[in-house]
């Protein structure tokens, strides 16, 4: 059964995820922008509608399940009709924590107060359950993949739209749009973590919203057996005073179909600075030292999404426009940087070709969004050894690893040593919710891993309506350094391996590692033992 509107509002305040003291101006915006309450309550705190539900049991003190909780099971549905379930949106359901087959039977609902539920379920099974909740969406999901039960709903526009509201609400970075033999799965990427969409989509509608996706992004709509790429700006319907969502998109046929990948670019990222992306100060300073020198290349390396490109903004903006001729030549483009000329990579215009035509534009400061092959390596450190300041990504596990990488690539050891500066390797750990972060004394093998003894007091989120029940809300980055020296370029120089430029760099202090800054963050309660222990391995 649908709850009452005024009673997620209700829970909502009671346990901190809306301002009481504001609510009044939250009605009144509404009927001004002719939005449902609900819709813009989510919009101006940034959480999806189930952060109300989950809102509404944390206020009743009823668990609160997630669809990766729960296994439904066929020979308990068999028991009950599917439309009576659909109507009154609740499911009986098993945790996949119980394995027995005699495991407890929970009903899922959307709403704490349908005892009608509950009752039927126990006349049903003849057996005890107890009442838990869980967003209505997943609920209606779960039962109309179980009972194979797709009606027709919203058209493909209608539901993109839905779908970009949604990925707003959960700060998405990427949109997973994958074919399944019945229909589409849709999961997007939020702080690193993959989440569903649940909204139930069918075959039909999911070709439709494939199309949908294609004509945006100018692709060919009629070609489903070849990759495609592509790109657009998106404006939410309704939510005219936000700014337009700049997407970055890829299909490819599958099995079952064509799935297709969308990249939110600079979600949240624009107008960082340096010291906002949580670059520790003795890592900060040399840092900020190193770009403001005249010549030479600073690199930054790490896997993909782990926030190189919004390093590299952050440095441009530590640099004065106005006295400095900065150009940039990116794939894509993902933030705009006032007074930097910024290239779009295309099919005429690489990035070795454009950092070619850059030299002939009397150029302070040159920004290459990735080194990928020996001729845009080859010509980067060649203008770093020209009189110019040039900053590049890689894909490196360590700082150490570029100079390897880089000879890999092709590019002559001894280039490397006479123009590289230092390198930044960087890595993104989710924060522990401030709403719900609690304390916990660390166990004897947290201790060997962080190096101590004695008491030792350790942070970690419970789950809460705030973090949709995971205990982290947001990223912060994890950074390593290594600066250069006559020694050490004389090492690179020599062609030494990564384990001895390591071991001298350790040495003379010009090396910070990942595992120490994980370590410092860990301390600092800002993310858990846990996340930082991803790091581990590599040292």
């Amino acid at each position: 059964m649908a709850v009452n509107e005024n009673v997620l509002i209700d829970a909502a305040v009671q346990v901190g995820l809306v301002d009481a003291a504001v609510l009044s101006d939250f009605k009144t915006l509404a009927r001004q922008q002719h939005l449902p309450v609900l819709e813009l309550l989510c919009r101006e705190g940034k959480y999806p509608i189930a952060a109300l539900y989950r809102a509404l049991a944390e206020s009743r003190s009823i668990d609160f399940y997630e669809r990766s909780d729960i296994q439904v099971r066929s020979e308990i549905l068999q028991h009950f009709n599917a439309s009576i379930l659909l109507r009154r949106t609740f499911i009986p359901v098993q945790l996949n924590s119980e394995s027995a087959e005699d495991a407890p039977v929970v009903v899922l609902s959307a709403d704490p107060d349908d005892t009608v539920a509950i009752e039927s379920v126990q006349r049903a099974l003849n057996k005890p359950v107890r009442l838990a909740m869980a967003n209505p969406l997943t609920i209606e999901s779960l039962l109309r993949k179980h009972f194979k039960l797709y009606e027709a709903g919203p058209s493909a526009i209608v539901i993109f739209d839905s779908i970009m509201k949604e990925a707003y609400l959960r700060q998405a970075t990427d949109l997973h749009f994958e074919s399944m033999e019945d229909g589409m799965q849709l999961r997007m990427r939020v702080d690193g973590q993959m989440q569903f969409f649940e909204q139930p989509i069918d075959k039909e509608l999911a070709e439709a919203l494939l199309s949908r996706i294609k004509v945006l992004s100018g692709m060919d709509i009629a070609e489903q057996h070849m990759t495609q790429d592509g790109g657009f700006a998106y404006q939410i319907q309704g939510w005219s005073n936000m700014p337009e969502v700049e997407m970055r998109v890829a299909t490819i046929p599958t099995r079952f179909g064509e799935r297709a990948t969308m990249r939110i670019l600079g979600q949240g990222t624009a107008d960082l600075t340096l010291a906002q992306l949580g670059i520790p100060a003795h890592l900060l300073t040399p840092l900020q030292a190193a770009v403001r020198k005249p010549h030479g290349i600073i690199l930054v390396t790490g896997p993909t999404g782990s926030g190189k490109s919004t390093t590299l903004y952050s440095v441009l903006r530590e640099l004065s426009v106005n006295d400095l001729n900065i150009m940039t030549v990116e794939d894509p483009i993902e933030q705009v940087v006032v007074g930097a000329s910024q290239v779009q990579v295309t099919e005429k215009v690489s990035f070795s070709k454009a950092l070619r035509s850059f030299l002939r534009h009397d150029p302070d400061v040159m920004l290459v969004g990735e080194i990928r092959d020996q001729e845009t390596a080859e010509t980067a450190v060649r203008a770093a050894m020209t009189g110019h300041l040039v900053l590049s990504t890689l894909h490196t596990n360590s700082a150490v690893a570029a100079m390897s990488r880089l000879v890999d690539i092709g590019c002559p050891s001894y280039l490397i040593a006479s123009t590289l500066v230092g390198v930044v390797a960087q890595r993104l750990l989710r924060r522990i919710c401030q709403h719900c972060k609690t304390t916990y004394q660390a166990s004897e093998k947290d201790k060997i891993l962080m190096n101590m003894t004695g008491e030792l007091e350790l942070s970690q989120g419970k789950g809460c309506s705030h973090c949709a029940g995971t205990g982290f809300s947001g990223r912060v980055g994890i950074y390593e350094t290594l600066w250069m020296n006559a020694e050490l370029e004389q090492m690179i120089h020599q062609s030494a391996s990564d384990e001895e430029i390591m071991h001298k760099a350790l040495e003379d202090g010009l090396l910070n590692t990942l595992w120490q800054d994980a370590k410092s963050k860990v301390l600092e309660g800002v993310t858990t033992l846990k996340e930082a222990r991803l790091l581990y391995s590599d040292y």
